[in-house]
């Protein structure tokens, strides 16, 4: 038992899940196939050695159910890429097609498990009639199912496979009688057997027209809305490699049962027929595993999340407020000396000094801008200024004398105050329309939290979401984390959102710049970036940082034991991109976006329009469609976090708008690569000469 057990553990993985299962086979097979020629009466010479049998192939069940955990839901996420695109319906035929076989695969699959339960008290015939119903060369029979899972995943192999594979196949002249054929007395194993090969030649030899489903499964996603997905490209291709190689596995594994069940019963020898199997078995998932390779190491890793069918506030994204906001302003009260003898495009750095007779003037009938004054412009003398009843907004509206309307032309629901410039002496004193930076405002959030987010790696946890929050004025990145296990699995009874650190501040403990950084009109970029860790690494971390005066993505990446699934907490470290714009050369490029508004007015989705080594200013919304009343970009506050949950090898923030949207600053994972682990293995010639089958 001690060698079943390491063969469950370091041979059966998602890379050479055929392998593995046939080292485990062969161990198994030994203790069936391998015994002393006296031993006539097999069924005899090992007390309950079906019950045994049963116990071992139980393992190998347990094994494998393990590896279909860890792609549960792709079955719905494939059905999901079709939805309401006319263009896949040959792609949801074949899902359907695909579904069948494997459907037919796991009824008997699940009879199987079911007899591993009650294996104390079920009956002989019992057994022995599910073993011959196994090796039926029924249409509907296991191995027509993964015969046909064959050919759809790797047409082109199995066309070759029949040249090939079979090129020895000898069949015997007389083949009516199966006393003949394999000169034992007339059973249904022994027809079955021969019928059973000869379906699988009729049945791999049948022409495909369409390519394998591997490739067709690209094609699908690079049309289809892949915002229904719930896992990256490369994530749903491999978790289809692994639900046809699963369902391949349960079908070899049931076949090989059969046989040693008949041989147990004293059915006959059936040596070779466990040679074929295995052969078969071998050919069919290095073929799928090479096709499958092929086209997922070019697949995208990345997982991000799409604009959501309604935008919530604090649910699905949050914003910074009143970093730089629109603000009506009289050319007196910036002024020095208390003169008008400028204009308002004089001011385009500038603060407020005071109010002039604030008894009368609109200073003193409004929240006053005590911060910084910039980018001044003059409109018309007369205005009528709509106030917003939120409180992070100063005004709905602002309609000129002269038919300029700033912001929205909806009738006001606040309170409408007219406001009017005048002449003094000579001079006129102008309302200005400025963008005010008052970072002292009580409604201001214009914190970014510069506090890592880290999983527990000394209880080998790893990064398996993300997303962003805003906490006390403050945005965080939140990270999600969950234990690893061996091949890029999750423990998914573990996975669960870190609690983000609460930055006070107004405690001294927190300090600008170190724990947190407060967003200024001379300090507000954020780089765009995409970090991706080398090989064998994960990411355990994600956290913000200045660089000169952006922010600055930054992630924690560990060692890991791609077999094992063990971290090495510490060799952990940080990575990032040091680039900035004043780089002589490959500076940092600014990503700039044209009269933009509240992302959240568009009926149409955003759209990723960002490259990596970029930044982008925060900014206010335009001055004509929205009196420059929000900061813009916000934050897309939905979870990034695959499921089933992964191993992550990079993480990027990105930036998704449209024409005239000020957009959503967003979070992609990158998931593990796994290809790299997709171990292909070539085979010889299966030769077989149907006299040396089996005999009694």
């Amino acid at each position: 038992m001690g060698n079943v057990n390491v063969a469950l553990r370091k041979l059966v993985d998602h890379g050479k899940v055929g392998m593995g299962i046939t080292r485990y086979i062969n161990i198994v097979a030994n203790l069936v196939f391998n015994l002393s020629p006296n031993n006539a009466n097999f069924g005899s010479s090992i007390q309950e050695a079906d019950r045994k049998l049963i116990a071992l192939f139980e393992l190998l069940s347990h094994r494998l159910d393990q590896i279909e955990y860890g792609v549960h839901g792709v079955s719905n996420s494939l059905r999901n890429i079709a939805t309401g695109l006319q263009d896949l319906v040959r792609w949801e035929i074949t899902v359907n097609q695909m579904e069948e076989y494997t459907k037919s695969i796991n009824t008997f699959y699940h009879r199987f498990l079911l007899y591993q339960k009650i294996k104390d008290e079920i009956e002989d015939h019992t057994l022995l009639d599910f073993a011959n119903s196994i090796v039926s060369h029924d249409p509907h029979s296991v191995m027509a199912s993964m015969v046909h899972l064959y050919t759809m995943t790797a047409p082109e192999a199995a066309q070759r496979a029949n040249l090939r594979l079979f090129s020895n196949l000898q069949f015997p002249t007389n083949i009516n009688d199966p006393k003949d054929v394999y000169n034992i007395e007339d059973t249904t194993s022994s027809r079955a057997f021969y019928n059973l090969l000869k379906s699988v030649v009729k049945w791999q030899d049948m022409p495909s027209s369409q390519p394998s489903l591997f490739t067709m499964l690209h094609d699908a996603l690079q049309i289809s809305d892949v915002c229904q997905l719930h896992q990256s490209p490369q994530q749903l291709m491999n978790g289809l490699h692994q639900l046809v190689a699963v369902a391949q596995a349960r079908g070899y594994i049931m076949l090989e049962f059969a046989w040693m069940i008949l041989r147990v019963h004293n059915e006959g020898n059936f040596t070779a027929e466990h040679e074929v199997s295995e052969q078969l078995y071998l050919q069919y998932s290095d073929d799928i595993l090479r096709e499958a390779k092929r086209v997922i190491a070019d697949e995208s890793r990345g997982f991000y999340r799409c604009d959501p069918s309604e935008h919530i506030e604090g649910e699905t994204y949050v914003q910074l407020t009143e970093l730089l906001q629109g603000y009506v302003e009289n050319e007196v009260d910036m002024s020095t000396d208390g003169s008008c003898s400028q204009n308002c495009a004089y001011y385009q750095h500038a603060k407020s000094e005071g109010c002039y007779i604030h008894e009368i003037q609109y200073c003193g009938k409004r929240r006053r801008c005590m911060g910084t004054l910039h980018d001044c412009q003059y409109n018309h003398a007369y205005s009528g200024i709509c106030h917003s009843r939120k409180l992070y907004r100063r005004y709905e509206s602002i309609k000129y004398g002269n038919g300029i309307l700033l912001g929205s032309s909806e009738p006001c629901s606040g309170s409408v105050i007219k406001v009017n410039s005048w002449w003094r002496f000579w001079y006129h004193c102008s309302y200005c329309f400025c963008l005010c930076d008052d970072g002292s405002s009580p409604t201001t959030d214009r914190y970014i939290s510069l506090v890592p987010a880290l999983s527990d790696t000394r209880n080998n946890m790893v990064v398996t979401g993300v997303q962003f929050t805003k906490q006390r004025k403050v945005v965080h990145i939140q990270v999600q984390q969950g234990q690893a296990l061996p091949q890029g699995l999750v423990n998914m009874s573990t996975v669960d959102w870190v609690d983000v650190e609460p930055v006070n501040l107004i405690s001294q403990s927190y300090e600008d710049g170190r724990h947190y950084k407060k967003l200024s009109y001379e300090e507000r970029s954020i780089d765009l970036d995409r970090l991706t860790a080398p090989e064998n690494h994960v990411v355990t971390g994600v956290r913000f940082r200045m660089l000169g005066t952006h922010v600055n993505l930054e992630i924690r990446i560990t060692p890991v034991n791609y077999t094992t699934g063990k971290l090495q907490p510490y060799k952990s470290y940080w990575i990032s991109n040091d680039n900035t714009p004043a780089m002589s050369r490959n500076s940092r490029l600014e990503l700039v976006t044209l009269y933009p508004h509240d992302p959240t007015t568009f009926r149409t989705p955003s759209q990723e329009d960002s490259r990596p080594d970029t930044f982008i200013r925060f900014g206010p919304t335009d001055r004509r469609k929205d009196a420059a009343q929000l900061t813009v970009p916000f934050f897309d506050a939905q979870t990034v976090a695959p499921f089933p949950s992964t191993w992550f090898s990079g993480i990027e923030l990105f930036h998704k708008g449209q024409a005239g949207s000020g957009g959503f600053l967003g979070l992609k994972v990158i998931t593990y690569d796994l290809s790299r682990h997709m171990e292909v293995t070539d085979h010889d010639q299966i030769d077989v000469n149907f006299n040396n089958l089996h005999r009694k």
